[in-house]
């Protein structure tokens, strides 16, 4: 027999070791450098959003030294005097100076939108907004009788603004400002506001509104759109509402998404794993399991609260920070086609002497799959041959044993239908005795009214009738016993399952009258046609029927059909003994019966659990000993 010589092949295959030896030093140096840029990009990205939260620091100590240097300007000391003097005329001049002051500020200041004064009661004195005054108008209101712009005193933010401590400031949310009666949001602000004192009195609260689009602005400088993206996230776990919503991202659909009403957060646009690190720690780098995109963040809190603030997410591109991957990657390249080429010649050396046979054979055992007569074509006197050989003589037994089995099971169930006619015959006689003693009665009347000269017509019409009748029920009774018997060739069809039950019934039903058994059958609304093999289900029905009767004496037999979707389930329930549990796992073993002997040959049920298998369906058994049992059959509606 011709060799293969794997021990030389094997060896000439081993001279290709070296080169996936280079490709996997290769592989090593790529994915090292990969990890040193990972973490260089992780130090730079993390570092640019710390940079970020310190310029929003250094945003925020802006407006605060703004506001607290308007607080102690001339303009407002006046208007502390002149609120402790209750005087008109220094209120009016006061408030006239404080106009032209504020106009100044804005001039000088273009991050501020509006500056306003409010008195105690939350009457707006003085409103500059976006370079113009807002005139005040109305009647004199408390406690300084003096016209407003606007009344504020029902909002939280002055309420509690008008109690901070002399110097303090307090920072409201980063949101869109509202316009005064009306619908529309003005963009992005934060107000600051900083309580009036003089002496131990109150005399009014500082407000000013801050644009936050220099916040923006400073976000969008972060990294450049190709490398990446950055944006503005608020930590506020004690208002679900604006935990986690954009306050500033490239894509401005996002932003302030409890206001908008998109309800759009970075807790629906990232996996938890990620946000939660955001929302709980000051600082850090993490990866985007989707986009393997480095994350990095940094928390600053204009409200020095550890729970509340803002937080910078920088988002740098995976393609970014691992570009110099590329020039190693065409590197590598090179060494790929070297690689290549030697895989190739191995590939095409193994394909002409192993790879190649053993496919013709995994062809040939696919042909065969498909048709049990093709056969595997030999060849070669090698290994692969000899294997094809093997693989022929087994697949020539294996077709042997199969036409066996099939032969063995084809005689197991004519066995048991021979033994069912048998069981069923023994009531033939007394079935086909009255009406064949009705014929030969007849014929003796009809033969002497014709032998006496007797004969009428009509009585002879009726008599000839009668005797065509009861000759019509021994054709039926015998011409069923003989649909029953005939061999099938296991043709599927469309059935009726009402029509197949009924002519079981009709076959067992001498057998149930001798053993005094009622049957009744019990059928729900229309039922669906099953595509089966009719005379094997009728004999299936036969084999149940006659155990049945022969386990309930006197009892009764109750046969019920439920279309279950795509399934229709036949049950036989019998008032017989029923089966004792240890029975129970037997009763489809072949042979198996707790019958007497010359009773039963026991295949009944294993040859009807085969054929309901064939058909793709199948038999259950619920059984109480002493109240009787139930056989469910269930058969799937599959008409082609």
């Amino acid at each position: 027999m011709q060799r293969l010589g794997i021990r030389r092949k094997t060896l000439i295959a081993l001279l290709g070791v070296a080169v996936p030896a280079l490709i996997a030093f290769s592989a090593l140096i790529i994915l090292t450098t990969a990890h040193i840029l990972q973490q260089n990009a992780g130090r730079q990205v993390s570092t640019l959003a710390s940079r970020s939260a310190q310029g929003l620091a250094e945003l925020v100590d802006h407006s605060q030294t703004t506001l607290r240097t308007m607080a102690a300007s001339p303009e407002l000391a006046a208007f502390r005097v002149a609120a402790l003097s209750g005087s008109q005329l220094q209120l009016k001049t006061a408030l006239a100076r404080m106009e032209q002051s504020f106009l100044g500020w804005q001039k000088l200041d273009p991050t501020l939108q509006a500056i306003r004064l409010i008195d105690p009661a939350g009457h707006v004195l003085v409103k500059v907004k976006e370079g113009k005054v807002n005139q005040a108008a109305g009647l004199p209101q408390p406690p300084y009788r003096m016209p407003m712009v606007h009344f504020v005193g029902g909002r939280d933010f002055f309420q509690s603004a008008l109690q901070l401590p002399e110097n303090s400031i307090l920072i409201s949310n980063l949101e869109r400002g509202k316009i005064d009666e009306e619908e529309a949001f003005c963009p992005a602000m934060v107000r600051f506001a900083i309580p009036l004192l003089a002496g131990d009195k109150r005399v009014g609260v500082l407000v000013i509104n801050v644009w936050g689009d220099q916040a923006g602005r400073l976000i969008n400088r972060v990294i450049a759109e190709q490398e990446g993206s950055a944006f503005l996230v608020e930590r506020n776990p004690t208002d679900k509402k604006r935990n986690g919503i954009y306050l500033f991202h490239r894509d401005t659909t996002c932003e302030f998404g409890d206001q908008t009403g998109s309800h759009r957060t970075v807790l629906n646009d990232y996996p938890p794993e990620i946000t939660t690190v955001w929302l709980t720690s000051d600082h850090g780098v993490t990866r985007d399991p989707r986009s393997r995109d480095m994350l990095a963040h940094a928390f600053y809190s204009p409200y020095a609260q550890k729970d509340r603030g803002w937080v910078v997410v920088v988002n740098a591109k995976r393609d970014f920070f691992l570009e110099p991957l590329a020039t190693i990657g065409r590197l590598t390249g090179l060494w790929a086609v070297v690689v290549v080429i030697l895989a190739t010649a191995v590939s095409l050396y193994f394909a002409r002497s192993l790879t190649r046979p053993l496919q013709e054979v995994v062809d040939g055992v696919r042909r065969m799959g498909q048709h049990p007569a093709e056969r595997i074509s030999v060849t070669a006197g090698d290994e692969v041959g000899f294997l094809a050989t093997e693989i022929n003589r087994m697949a020539d037994a294996m077709q042997q044993q199969a036409a066996e089995k099939l032969r063995v099971e084809e005689q197991i169930r004519n066995t048991e239908k021979l033994a069912s006619i048998g069981e069923m015959a023994a009531g033939l006689a007394h079935e086909l005795n009255t009406p064949l003693g009705n014929i030969k009665a007849l014929a003796v009347l009809s033969r002497k009214g014709i032998e006496q000269g007797e004969c009428d017509r009509t009585a002879l019409v009726a008599d000839l009738n009668d005797i065509a009748d009861q000759a019509g029920k021994c054709s039926g009774i015998i011409g069923g016993l003989l649909s029953f018997a005939r061999r099938s060739e296991g043709s599927p069809a469309n059935h009726n399952p009402t029509d197949l039950l009924l002519e079981a019934v009709s076959l067992v039903r001498l057998r149930a009258e001798k053993q005094q058994v009622t049957l009744k059958m019990e059928a729900g609304g229309e039922l669906p046609m099953l595509f089966l093999d009719g005379d094997q289900l009728r004999q299936v029905f036969v084999n149940i029927l006659l155990n049945g009767i022969d386990a309930a004496p006197g009892g009764n037999i109750t046969i019920t059909v439920t279309p279950d979707n795509d399934h229709l389930k036949i049950d036989f329930e019998d008032t017989g003994c029923g089966i004792p549990p240890e029975h129970l796992d037997r009763i489809f073993d072949p042979f198996f019966t707790t019958k007497e002997v010359g009773q039963g040959t026991g295949l009944g049920l294993s040859v009807s659990y085969g054929m309901l298998q064939g058909m793709g369906g199948r038999i259950d058994v619920a059984s109480q000993p002493g109240r009787g049992t139930t056989f469910s059959v269930v058969l799937p509606v599959n008409n082609p």
